[in-house]
């Protein structure tokens, strides 16, 4: 069964098991509770492209910390949904790159997802949100102007790698225009997550593009998120829409011309 959106039965008093990458979650039925457990396995222990859902043998998750919210006798059903992260995530290149005036660069980052499980009534309600990877915090920025993001452990690629299809990350294509006078150093980068959407491709998440055009050290940079699907793989549908709806040209520092304090 496809775990992203589909809607999955529970049936009272049996346990069902979903896995993607690193995440694990349990789910129970009981009365008009849905209970609900979360683990995330070690870089060691898991094969990066299980996605699965299934019933399971309850008696081997009484040790897990359950948590439990009140749905309603008639609410059976849930839903799996990948959004984007709460924060903008900051990523540096695989290896640091120039471009000079007038020249364009295009990058492949993969972004882990967060998980949104959905219940449905009378409507849909949102129980609870989850990451499939605990990313670290990183400022980027100035003190008094900079913003408080994730970092990534992996790095922004210039072509598309088979390895990086995981089912618990999307790829989130970036292209960098320099319209500068002077050469532009790629370091590291910004990107506002909040304004990408996920689109389920043939093989792998997706996001829309993004396109920074640099103007120069002192001056912002123009950042757009095209409105329409990535053209790197056929894409079947869109699974989740941007947390924020985007409306115009976004002028802010989204290029490594800042410094970037200490991770945490």
């Amino acid at each position: 069964m496809d775990i992203w959106k589909t809607k999955k039965n529970l049936d009272l008093d049996k346990h069902y098991c979903g896995q993607i990458g690193p995440l694990i979650l349990w789910f129970s039925r009981q009365f008009d509770e849905i209970h609900i457990a979360i683990k995330r396995l070690g870089d060691e222990l898991v094969e990066d492209d299980v996605v699965s859902f299934a019933s399971t043998n309850g008696n081997q998750q009484e040790s897990l910390d359950w948590k439990r919210w009140v749905v309603g006798d008639n609410c059976n059903q849930i839903s799996i949904l990948p959004i984007m992260p709460d924060r903008p995530i900051v990523v540096r290149p695989e290896v640091p790159l120039k471009i000079p005036k007038d020249q364009e660069a295009l990058f492949f980052v993969s972004i882990p997802v967060w998980v949104k499980i959905v219940v449905f009534n009378s409507g849909e309600t949102i129980l609870c949100e989850e990451p499939s990877i605990i990313l670290s915090n990183i400022w980027f920025g100035d003190p008094m102007s900079g913003e408080l993001c994730y970092s990534l452990r992996s790095r922004a690629r210039r072509q598309i790698v088979d390895s990086e299809a995981k089912p618990h990350k999307a790829i989130c294509p970036v292209r960098i225009q320099n319209v500068a006078q002077s050469q532009l150093d790629v370091n590291r980068f910004c990107v506002n997550v909040e304004y990408l959407k996920i689109y389920k491709g043939q093989n792998q998440l997706w996001t829309n593009e993004v396109h920074i055009s640099f103007q120069g050290e002192d001056a912002a940079s123009r950042i757009d998120y095209l409105q329409k699907s990535p053209e790197y793989e056929a894409v079947d549908s869109i699974l989740s829409d941007a947390k924020t709806k985007w409306e115009k040209t976004l002028l802010k520092k989204s290029l490594g011309t800042f410094k970037l304090l200490a991770s945490f």
